[in-house]
């Protein structure tokens, strides 16, 4: 029943630092995508300033506007798929933690058996010890 009990809280520990890792990913991937935006705001700028650019200049810009497009949808549905691994590992956590509990019962109930036990056998020993 220990060795349960000592997988378990392993498994508790692994799963809280798989936990905290994906949080990290989704963090950065948010970050990312922040930065992509700040980007395209950048460059919407660019072109709503100053009209005197040559065409192949606003075609870089175009395509660039274009590029972080693509990037912010990429970068916005890893987001989601992380999210949905974090929720996921959430899951995985909490059936975990229930395990942990109940073998933790478990464990201080059998303890307090053998407890009960060896008190009645040491009270059993004296009187047994003390008889003519």
């Amino acid at each position: 029943m220990e060795k349960r009990l000592a997988a378990l809280r392993r498994m508790q520990a692994l799963q809280n630092d798989i936990r905290r890792l994906g949080e990290l990913k989704l963090a950065a991937l948010q970050n990312q995508r922040a930065s992509a935006e700040q980007t395209e705001a950048r460059l919407v700028s660019y072109l709503d300033e100053n009209h005197i650019y040559t065409p192949a200049y606003m075609k870089t810009i175009a395509d660039k506007l274009q590029a972080v497009g693509r990037a912010k949808r990429r970068l916005t549905q890893e987001a989601e798929n992380q999210a949905k691994v974090l929720l996921e590992c959430r899951r995985r956590m909490g059936q975990v933690e229930r395990a942990l509990d109940h073998v933790a019962e478990d464990v201080r109930r059998a303890e307090e058996r053998r407890e009960l036990d060896a008190a009645i056998e040491a009270e059993l020993n004296r009187k047994g010890a003390s008889l003519p």
